[in-house]
């Protein structure tokens, strides 16, 4: 198989997933020593270095985990190489390979105009004859390794310690593999150059979260490489584009402005539709925003004419998404709580915050390593006294997010964990009481009843959006205005690290940022939630 957008360079990974386009246009500067910037330049660099710690502090936390002495009872002893980065890179990672050694950190494979990089090459037969040297690559990866197979026939993983890679055989386990698409490339390319060398394993192996293991990065799932050619080799099919169309990987690449002009000058229908989503409308001949507003073709004809106007979100009638929860009862006003919470990848969750409406309760873990929980008891603890006591006046309640999955996955995740655990608290009096973790059955039991509701699944209902409908973009319509500008998802995440991390006034510094902007997230989904109540004016309707 041969697979060439110039004869400059091989294929890589990054070159069949997101944009193609790009991998064209660095190959036409290729040899240039011009580079194009952007006026935000230094702000996706600093997240690019962010990134970047956040993966070396990974591999190496994996790395300082591997064998490097034979376990009792093992007759394969545990010999690794370190390929360093450079233009024999190649050459050493085969050295590697002929040598017989069971691990091989930070390879470099390339073959028949094939590039690959991954973290780790395995060594999976129990042999240390050359002839049957079998290798697998694995990739050390923050995202979700696994997920819980529903029955044996889907389960497709193996498990084995990572102190224990080379030597150990993998375990069958009731998990299947999950691997995001930059992920699985990576993994495909690596078992092809493999196979085409005479080394491969029948295997790649990913290391990364997997629900209910603790602690992340502890474990490596290997699954049949088998399974990523059909979308490597779909991926290998498609056409590399000579001119650009908008996917989500634009706003931090380095040809932004570039292309971005271009779309803007022909007014190209993947300014609304990014990715695949336009590709229905261009085999249709629909390749312009002008041309899908006069299509006729109802609410993506109004979309795309609400997107021409710079308008954030175009409404449907009321009477389509006006029911449910969000219609307040005649008699009495219920009691509804806002929750939104903060969560650190590898961590997990470190703030709850609630808002009735006058007040905002945090439950919060700023310790060095985490309380078992015991903040997520709290919060649960507090929900349920305040449930208790809107019954006891007679009243309905209801626990509002926006956006439902992250707090779904936490509670869920906290739930299996300590399910049943109780844990001393302080009590308003000074002393101590105790707190219990929900048990997953009574999660489920809560979150799939009348009493929780979730605000964006109505915003979503309601609203169609020209870009996103998040709370950040959504809460402004409704008239709300956040304080804590600059904050997102990484900062929190960045502003609990330096929390921990520190003392003093710049850890209260960070924590009280943390807090405001939580807060802010309770409130506008509170304020959110009011606009949708009142027909959400001031936004156009769907003709």
């Amino acid at each position: 198989m041969s697979y060439f957008l110039s004869e400059q360079a091989g294929l890589s990974p990054s070159d069949v997933v997101g944009c193609r386009h790009r991998a064209l246009l660095r190959r036409a500067l290729s040899g240039q020593t011009a580079r194009l910037y952007l006026d935000s330049d230094w702000e996706h660099l600093a997240e690019r270095i962010a990134s970047r710690i956040s993966a070396w502090r990974r591999r190496s936390a994996v790395f300082a985990q591997l064998p490097t002495a034979p376990r009792i009872g093992d007759k394969l002893r545990p010999t690794r190489s370190e390929i360093a980065d450079g233009d024999n890179a190649v050459e050493e990672t085969l050295e590697a390979m002929a040598r017989g050694d069971r691990l091989i950190l930070n390879p470099v494979l390339e073959h028949d105009g094939l590039e690959a990089r991954v973290d780790l090459l395995v060594r999976m037969d129990p042999g240390v004859a050359l002839e049957t040297a079998a290798y697998a690559p694995v990739i050390i990866t923050g995202h979700n390794a696994t997920r819980p197979a529903k029955n044996r026939h889907r389960a497709d993983c193996r498990v084995v310690s990572v102190d224990a890679l080379g030597l150990g055989k993998p375990a069958a386990t009731m998990l299947r593999h999950r691997a995001v698409a930059s992920d699985a490339q990576r993994l495909g390319m690596a078992n092809m150059i493999l196979f085409s060398w005479g080394f491969s394993s029948p295997d790649v192996g990913i290391i990364g979260r997997s629900p209910g293991a603790e602690p992340d990065g502890s474990r490596c799932y290997f699954f049949d490489a088998q399974r990523l050619y059909p979308g490597l080799l779909a991926a290998f099919s498609e056409p590399v584009p000579t001119v650009p169309s908008r996917v989500k990987e634009c706003q931090t690449c380095e040809f932004h402005n570039h292309c971005r002009a271009q779309l803007l000058q022909t007014q190209d229908i993947s300014l609304l539709l990014p990715g695949d989503r336009n590709r229905p409308w261009r085999d249709k001949g629909i390749n312009t925003l002008p041309a899908l507003a006069a299509a006729g073709a109802g609410e993506a004809s109004a979309l795309a004419a609400a997107w021409m106007r710079a308008e954030v979100a175009i409404r449907r009638p009321v009477q389509q998404w006006y029911r449910g929860p969000l219609v307040l009862p005649q008699d009495q006003e219920p009691v509804e709580i806002d929750v939104d919470m903060e969560a650190h990848p590898s961590r997990g969750t470190f703030l709850w915050g609630t808002f009735d409406g006058h007040q905002y309760v945090a439950f919060s873990d700023f310790s060095p390593t985490g309380d078992e929980g015991r903040h997520v008891a709290e919060m649960w603890d507090w929900l349920m006294w305040r449930r208790e006591r809107a019954h006891a006046e007679g009243r309905k309640f209801l626990m509002w997010v926006y956006a439902k999955q992250g707090e779904l996955y936490w509670l869920r995740h906290y739930a299996r964990l300590y399910g049943g655990q109780e844990y001393g608290s302080p009590s308003a009096d000074g002393g101590q009481r105790q707190v219990r973790m929900p048990t997953l059955t009574e999660v489920n039991e809560f979150i799939q009843s009348p009493e929780f509701g979730d605000v964006f699944e109505y915003v979503s209902r309601g609203l169609l959006g020209t870009g996103s409908l998040g709370l950040k973009t959504v809460a402004p319509l409704a008239g709300f205005h956040f304080s804590q500008e600059g904050v997102d998802g990484k900062a929190a995440v960045d502003l609990f690290e330096v929390a921990v991390a520190t003392g003093g006034r710049t850890a209260d510094i960070s924590r009280r940022t943390l807090e405001r902007y939580n807060a802010d997230d309770c409130v506008a989904t509170r304020s959110v939630r009011g606009w949708l109540r009142r027909g959400a004016p001031g936004i156009s309707l769907v003709e």
